[in-house]
């Protein structure tokens, strides 16, 4: 209990989920930016506004597709929109699925939580969809699975610079996946769960085009989920700090960056009647204010699930799945 206690005073959006409690313990220190914060002057050249630009539909290798019982799934490799990565980090993955023989109603791009490396964990949250007619673009981000460089042992960014320009690339990437999946259908939606949830609201806020958006446990800015909660606990503060920086300096340096990316500075989708923001009630990883704050901005539907982040993908699927239904059944024509 004591250790519950201390944990409570750190995070200060408790009422957390037993379940992200027991999470958190086992959560070591310093799983991210063990190099620092990596290459500033490249950093001094993002900004904001990049994440206003367009993306035209990319040219996908396709391999050939095969099917899978009564899927369809096919991947592709597409050179990324976002051409400071790494080389070997650049080429971007995605796989597409469908039901075969039937072709689809709505396409749906849905990003990956944070860790989730490969197919495999979206695959099974999606499978239902499939037989109502929607296809799936699932998008390997950079740095994770197959796009991972040299040195970079699991999914954390070994330094700020990386992670920001992940963050970037997934949206550029979406955004252009978006692009080619109007081509095939009318109504398109973006979603993602956790880090997803944060990348699906900054996606849908700047595509210049009406689609369906279902941000799931999302922090509106990422500055909260690596400086408050549970997840505090992840960067290597140490060698973040500058000079004669102590931890809580070098906390307070990462917030300023990570804020400088939040969702509520950007516009509003072109369709918030299309969007519904799924927040995790007992959340001990993303701040439910969060996911007030996103919604409020947006205008739209905040639909809570009475669950904790680690719950709420675990045991709530058939919730996660129905808001995807449901925002794309609120989706007008093509705009």
């Amino acid at each position: 209990m004591r250790a519950l206690s201390s944990l409570t005073r750190a995070v200060p959006f408790m009422r957390m989920h037993p379940l992200d409690w027991l999470v958190s313990l086992a959560l070591p220190r310093g799983r991210f930016f063990c190099d620092g914060w990596g290459d500033r002057a490249l950093m001094a050249g993002m900004s904001e506004e990049e994440l206003l630009a367009t993306a035209a539909p990319p040219e996908v290798g396709w391999r050939p597709a095969r099917r899978v019982g009564e899927l369809t799934v096919q991947d592709g490799v597409f050179e990324s929109p976002e051409r400071r990565l790494p080389a070997r980090v650049r080429e971007a993955r995605v796989r597409r699925l469908a039901r075969a023989g039937e072709p689809p109603r709505a396409a749906l791009v849905l990003l990956a939580s944070s860790g989730d490396q490969g197919y495999l964990v979206r695959t099974e949250l999606v499978r239902p969809l499939l037989s109502r007619g929607v296809a799936v673009f699932l998008l390997e981000n950079a740095y994770y699975g197959g796009r991972r460089p040299a040195g970079q042992g699991g999914y954390e960014a070994r330094t700020v610079c990386d992670l920001s320009l992940m963050g970037l690339a997934t949206v550029k990437e979406a955004k252009a996946l978006l692009a080619l999946a109007r081509r095939e259908c009318e109504r398109t939606c973006v979603a993602g769960y956790s880090m997803g949830g944060n990348m699906t609201a900054v996606v849908a806020a700047t595509v210049p085009f009406a689609v369906a958006a279902v941000p799931m446990a999302p922090s509106a800015s990422p500055a909260p989920v690596f400086t408050e909660g549970a997840l505090r606990v992840w960067p290597d503060l140490r060698a973040l700090a500058v000079e004669r920086d102590d931890e809580e300096a070098a906390r307070e340096r990462l917030r300023a960056w990570l804020a400088r990316f939040d969702a509520t500075l950007l516009p509003i989708p072109r369709a918030p009647g299309a969007a519904i923001v799924v927040g995790t009630r007992h959340d001990g990883f993303v701040p439910p204010r969060e996911m007030e704050r996103l919604a409020a901005h947006w205008r739209c539907e905040l639909r809570w699930l009475e669950a904790g982040h680690a719950s709420g993908y675990l045991f709530y699927r058939d919730e996660l799945r129905r808001a995807i239904l449901d925002a794309l059944g609120r989706l007008e024509e093509r705009v």
